[in-house]
């Protein structure tokens, strides 16, 4: 483990991160561009993943749509939005290769590139909050 992470159990919570309740992390890449995907613990809850529904690139949601729609052999999860947003850029690489989600959440398998359209980040937890609520779920 390192400084960069949180272990709670079998799942890995990358710090410098923010979560929501469901699931979703963001990370801050410059000028308000984010990375948007799945936390290890909603990818491995999902177990093998067959499918990705990417959105378009332009495309824009408010806060609380469903961004895209991850398929596993075990169930469907929608990914959703964590603030106003437009797709800057998919991760057109999960079209070919959604197991990327499972091999690399926080690097390889990112849903897309996101732009914030607004300055609400209300309802994102830290790392150490998202932390404590996956050991309560556990």
């Amino acid at each position: 483990m390192s400084s960069e992470e949180i272990i709670v159990g079998k799942y890995v919570i990358k710090k410098g991160y923010l979560y929501l309740e469901t699931h979703e992390y963001v990370k801050e890449l410059e000028d308000n561009v984010f990375l948007l995907g799945l936390s290890d613990y909603a990818v491995k809850m999902l177990n093998e993943i067959t499918y990705v529904e990417i959105p378009e690139k332009g495309t824009m949601f408010k806060k609380g749509d469903v961004v895209a729609v991850v398929e596993s052999l075990k169930a469907a999860g929608d990914v959703y939005a964590p603030f106003d947003l437009e797709i800057v850029e998919s991760n057109m690489e999960l079209d070919d290769s959604p197991e990327l989600l499972n091999e690399d959440p926080y690097g390889k398998g990112f849903i897309a590139k996101v732009k914030a359209l607004t300055d609400d980040r209300s309802g994102l937890l830290s790392a150490e909050d998202y932390a404590k609520q996956i050991s309560e779920e556990e």
